[in-house]
């Protein structure tokens, strides 16, 4: 069995942009250090990938921005996975403040990718039965409004 992995850190001094909050650039660097940690957790590390000619790409995502993190600011990542097959996974993130506020989500669909070839390959079994067994384990997940969110400005009628 996986536990639930939670990715933890406070807002770094560099971080910080001209309206002394975290720099919007920082939350998608953040998010790809979640997301990376969550692929160790499940034994899909760099040096498997490259064992097993199969790496991941990132061909979608999506942040949401919700409450500032200001500087030093403690927060933790919890990652969902939504939906997945045997190439590709879903992911949802949500980052939370220490008040346990929702701060930011992020939305990702990934795929696996041959190193040699450069085109869409399976995860390799064992990643596909951990891949299930987290999904299979996770906590119920109420889904949130960002969730597939369509960028647009409402019109009024």
């Amino acid at each position: 069995m996986i536990d639930e992995y939670i990715y933890k850190n406070n807002v770094q001094p560099s971080w910080i942009d001209n309206n002394n909050h975290m720099h919007d650039a920082q939350y998608y660097s953040v998010f790809s250090d979640a997301v990376a940690g969550f692929l160790e957790h499940v034994d899909f590390s760099t040096d498997y990938r490259h064992s097993q000619d199969v790496t991941i790409f990132n061909v979608e995502a999506h942040i949401s921005y919700l409450k500032e993190l200001l500087l030093h600011d403690t927060f933790y990542i919890k990652i969902h996975i939504y939906n997945y097959d045997s190439k590709r996974i879903h992911l949802f993130l949500t980052m939370y403040n220490a008040n346990n506020e929702r701060t930011a989500t992020y939305e990702a669909m990934m795929m696996g990718v041959s190193n040699h070839t450069r085109s869409s390959k399976d995860f390799p079994l064992p990643i596909q039965e951990k891949l299930k067994n987290y999904f299979d384990k996770q906590q119920y997940f109420d889904t949130p409004k960002q969730l597939g969110h369509v960028i647009r400005i409402p019109q009024n009628k």
